[in-house]
């Protein structure tokens, strides 16, 4: 028997298996990049986990375009695991729709972080959880939570830096996908009457890695959370841009909860 005739008799099992769960009806998470959902049968499959490989520091907004989106729609609790307090910025999720009363950071050290993510996902509340980090787990610690994840319906998302020298994506993966996300340049943005071109959207160069039951694919997309004007032309040629925030729509403390394991 063949590896790959092996692989898919495996998959069969496990959807017998799933048949008997309470959450056996197969769900997705629209990431809203359609080529990327229409590729994937309607966007991310939950009750299981996923894999987000950044490499390099300053392209982490460019995975956060993938990844805040299915969180925000999902409407659930996101817990964002860490061994070091997390770079978000409430302005940004508030954007994207996440809820920060359904945000909950929890700072871990390295030996328990997965521990406190298992506990999580096979909890019987329904959530979402991303583990940053450079932590690269193994196989049998990603089994572990994928069997987590199962027995649940909740869903995990790996967001880890890697080096772009180890051919990121080579190493084993028991995760349902990987992705790669990196910026690409803009197309110019013409208007009558400027001299010079404006930037245009943001685009994304994204990479579907591996996709368990499925076909890697690539992309050039344009961002759908910028637009060509971010504010009016008028502000633009006055020098000066609208508010950022609008009384009340922030309090003045974040109600975002944080906790140490």
């Amino acid at each position: 028997m063949t590896s790959n005739a092996l692989a898919r008799l495996r998959e069969q099992v496990r959807c017998l298996e799933r048949r008997s769960l309470t959450h056996s009806i197969l769900r997705v998470l629209p990431t809203g990049l359609q080529p990327v959902d229409d590729h994937l049968g309607g966007g991310l499959r939950t009750a299981c986990l996923h894999d987000i490989l950044v490499p390099d520091p300053l392209e982490i907004g460019s995975s956060l375009a993938l990844l805040l989106p299915p969180l925000a729609r999902s409407g659930q609790p996101v817990f964002w695991l860490g061994t070091a307090p997390p770079q978000l910025h409430a302005w940004g999720l508030h954007r994207t729709g996440i809820s920060l009363r359904h945000l909950i950071c929890v700072e871990s050290d390295d030996t328990s972080v997965l521990a406190v993510a298992e506990d999580i996902l096979r909890g019987p509340e329904r959530a979402l959880v991303v583990i940053a980090g450079p932590h690269i787990p193994s196989l049998t610690e990603v089994r572990r939570l994928n069997l987590a994840a199962e027995s649940s319906g909740n869903t995990g998302f790996f967001l880890r830096p890697v080096s772009t020298s180890r051919s990121p994506g080579k190493d084993p993966c028991a995760c349902a996908t990987r992705w790669q996300i990196t910026s690409h340049p803009s197309a110019p943005f013409c208007l009558p009457g400027l001299v010079l071109p404006l930037p245009g959207p943001r685009r994304l160069s994204v990479s579907l890695l591996r996709v368990r039951g499925g076909r890697p694919a690539h992309w050039l997309l344009d961002c759908p959370d910028h637009a060509p004007l971010p504010r009016p032309v008028a502000s633009l040629l006055a020098h000066r841009a609208p508010p950022a925030l609008t009384a009340g729509s922030l309090s003045p403390r974040s109600p975002a909860c944080r906790a140490r394991a």
